[in-house]
């Protein structure tokens, strides 16, 4: 059951950098802060998924890790990128 989840978050995480760089590369831009900023929570958000299935980190840890990424996505941004 671990590696079902496990390889369903690796699937996100190729899908979600997929659509990012189709995305960055239809708009021709280069990475900039707000590509960068959506490429770190593709990257993230399955990563504490991962964590949570294979280790046994506190519900506490996972719940700090949680809000560091609403924290994160709500920051200000420039609306241009």
């Amino acid at each position: 059951m671990h590696f079902i989840a496990v390889s369903a978050a690796a699937l996100v995480m190729l899908y979600g950098l997929n659509i990012v760089y189709k995305r960055v590369k239809a708009k021709g831009q280069g990475f900039g802060p707000n590509s960068l900023k959506a490429v770190g929570i593709v990257l993230f958000i399955p990563t504490i998924l991962i964590l949570a299935i294979l280790t046994n980190f506190q519900t506490e840890t996972l719940a700090a890790l949680l809000g560091t990424i609403a924290g994160y996505v709500l920051s200000n941004s420039k609306p241009e990128d």
